[in-house]
């Protein structure tokens, strides 16, 4: 029913069930629902709906990056915890590769996705930075089976498989996805397309063509849920396997480096699974306790055609979590946790002899030794949190927290939160909230990496920080929920490299990681918005715009978007019919001030300034789901329920480019591929 919608309990804000609008953050929710009839063949689709959410790649990495507010990292993920069933999906060697759960997950076993825009650490530790999404698994209440496929533009194929089974006690989700596809055409220079003189006056000289690869990409992914009276067991296994540049920002071209020459393939891979078993017991109606273990397992590399795996990272991290929630009377809760978190791991190149130099045979042969870029790692991080949240009238919550947490080799940390929400009975109501977030550095990829002349890790790296202030102001009616938020955001200690040249490296001519001086000061506007018109129309949309400075005076450095606006309509008719179309428009993006960029050449430039790529221009990205159940078409209801569809993607056929944002070289990569259809049918039994 709409009111049903309307008052969707959501867990990630406080671990506990709460509605959007009592919860002490900003919170987002999608439903299963709005995912079947919006369509989508991943999460990453799913979550480019959610306002605030720019979903962005780099040139190594595809659909890795959900930017919130504007905020963007190299090719990983390290400022967005994503957590499933509430239980944290990371690791240790970069701390943000969510490549797999955001191309593989399958949907068929998703409830809902709730995002919180804003600082999540009091309650999840580090990555937790500018927000926190969390995949929540359907609990079948009785058996069922449903299978779908479809087939569509550049070769794609795409299988899900569903089921669950509900007997007294027991229950059990599971779901297979898999997906691969030939690609569409990623056309781009790299950053050995142009030569930069060394003459006065500069000038740029572009000497190769963009070359051309297809974007093919295969992913693999299974989820569990799995509960039996007080236990629960949530599994994910994904691999992804695609093609790219390689990771110096250039092709793998041929020796002869013929300027129309194909790129050599180089192709990265990554599995990763996750798995958590949890038990909560309900000792009376004021203390409920619970204990989880959580395991993450990451192994990923790549592979190229002259030799079969360059570099192979392994990291293995075990969580154990013990959970406390007391009601103390009517009006105050309250929760305190306690986490022990180990993290190993190593970064193995197999091309490489053990001292660094080069292997003499890498041509279809690798060196098993290798050399361990990073060697292993072993580190044991403890932390403990607690938040109150007192209601002194009933209209009035007041909410407290905060979390402390040991990082080996760094001193304690604090993380707080304060929130107070109002609501009153007329449906209107606002939230005063503040908090502190963290992200320490990875044991793995920024304290051990070490390659003489390239980068060397730095076990004395400080966490990054970040403080939140927001206000919002929502209203919930009938028929409608809508909230306007603004939002400032102080961060510090950014973990970054240093300059080559710079003389407090430990390795003369060799950057390390640091912490900056410096710090990005941001704000924005979000106002989102789902409406119901009766039980045929619905929709949402929301509105988005963000701008920041560093301490060096660039603004809007991270290359997001300024401005948003998403919205979507759809038409439930009768006869089994459902149409919805959504529409994003995205502005362009700040500047990045690439090297090889129009508006970005040095003083005494001289000639025609060239962009290596076409940079980033605004665009509107549509996406139309049409789907049609043939037992209420044919109103045959004893048929088997089965329904066809047919899910169209950038319907205007906008061309549509990324910032390159992490090595800042060529200002623009492809983003996404012109308009694709794609058809398909679900049985479901």
């Amino acid at each position: 029913s709409l009111e049903e919608l309307l008052n969707v309990k959501v867990t990630t804000a406080s671990k506990t069930e709460e509605t959007v609008r009592d919860a002490p953050g900003v919170v987002s929710v999608i439903t299963t629902k709005e995912i079947e009839s919006y369509g989508a063949t991943n999460l990453a689709e799913v979550l480019d709906r959610v306002a605030g959410i720019y979903m962005t790649s780099s040139f190594l990495v595809e659909n890795n990056l959900p930017s919130i507010r504007g905020e963007t990292n190299a090719h990983w993920a390290t400022k967005v915890l994503v957590l499933i069933d509430g239980r944290p999906y990371r690791e240790s060697f970069l701390g943000g590769n969510i490549t797999n759960v955001l191309n593989g997950f399958p949907l068929t076993i998703v409830d809902r996705v709730e995002v919180i825009r804003g600082p999540g650490s009091v309650l999840y530790g580090t990555n937790a930075f500018m927000g926190v999404i969390n995949v929540i698994l359907k609990k079948s209440s009785q058996t069922n089976f449903t299978v779908s496929s479809r087939y569509g533009s550049f070769n794609t194929h795409q299988t899900n498989i569903s089921t669950g089974i509900r007997h007294n006690d027991f229950s059990i989700d599971a779901s297979l996805n898999l997906y691969n596809s030939d690609g569409w055409k990623y056309t781009a220079r790299d950053e050995a397309a142009i030569i930069r003189s060394n003459t006065t006056p500069i000038y740029d000289s572009i000497i190769s063509p963009a070359r051309t690869i297809l974007k093919d990409r295969d992913d693999l992914g299974a989820a569990l849920h799995g509960t039996y009276k007080g236990f629960t067991l949530s599994a994910f296994y994904g691999a992804s396997y695609w093609q790219s540049m390689d990771k110096s920002g250039r092709w793998l071209v041929p020796e002869d480096n013929n300027p129309n020459a194909k790129p050599i393939r180089s192709e990265f891979y990554t599995d990763k699974l996750f798995a958590d078993l949890g038990y909560e017991k309900k000792i009376n109606r004021f203390y409920t306790t619970s204990m989880n273990v959580t395991w993450n397992w990451l192994s990923m590399g790549d592979m190229r055609e002259d030799y079969k795996n360059a570099t192979t990272a392994v990291d293995n991290g075990l969580l154990a979590e013990w959970t406390n929630n007391i009601r103390i009377g009517d009006n105050l809760d309250f929760i305190a946790g306690f986490v022990i978190n180990n993290q190993q791991g190593h970064l193995l190149d197999k091309t490489s002899n053990a001292d660094g130099t080069p292997y003499p045979d890498n041509t279809g042969t690798e060196n098993p030794g290798g050399y361990y870029i990073i060697p292993h790692w072993d580190e044991t991080w403890y932390s403990g949190y607690t938040q109150w949240a007192y209601k002194p009238i009933s209209i009035l919550k007041i909410v407290g927290g905060v979390q402390a947490n040991k990082v080996e080799g760094v001193d304690w940390h604090y993380s707080p939160r304060i929130a107070a929400i109002l609501q009153a009975t007329s449906g209107f109501g606002g939230k005063l909230l503040h908090g502190s977030a963290f992200r320490s550095a990875t044991p793995g990829g920024e304290k051990k990496f070490y390659i003489p002349g390239v980068l060397r890790g730095n076990r004395q790296l400080l966490p990054e920080a970040v403080n939140t202030s927001e206000i919002q102001l929502f209203v919930v009616k009938k028929k409608l929920e809508a909230s306007i938020n603004y939002f400032y955001s102080e961060t510090s200690n950014l973990i970054v490299r240093s300059r080559k040249d710079d003389p407090n490296n430990v390795l003369p001519g060799t950057p390390q990681y640091i912490n900056s001086d410096g710090k990005i000061k941001s704000q924005g506007i979000e106002a989102e918005t789902k409406f119901y018109i009766n039980l045929q129309w619905s929709g949402m949309a929301s509105i988005s715009t963000q701008n920041s400075e560093d301490s060096e005076g660039r603004k809007n450095y991270s290359g997001a978007p300024l401005h948003m606006a998403k919205v979507g309509i759809r038409y439930n008719g009768p006869r089994g019919v459902d149409v919805a179309v959504f529409n994003t428009y995205y502005s362009k993006g700040g500047n990045i001030r690439a090297i090889f960029s129009a508006d970005n050449t040095p003083e005494n430039f001289a000639g025609t300034a060239t962009d290596a790529n076409p940079p980033m221009k605004a665009v509107n990205y549509m996406t139309v789901n049409v789907q049609l159940n043939l037992p209420e078409f044919l109103r045959k209801p004893s048929m088997a329920d089965i329904s066809v569809f047919c899910y169209m993607v950038n319907l205007l056929g906008q061309k549509v480019n990324y910032p390159e944002f992490v090595r800042r070289g060529v200002n623009a990569i492809p983003g996404r591929a012109g308009f694709n259809i794609h058809g398909g049918v679900k049985i479901k039994l």
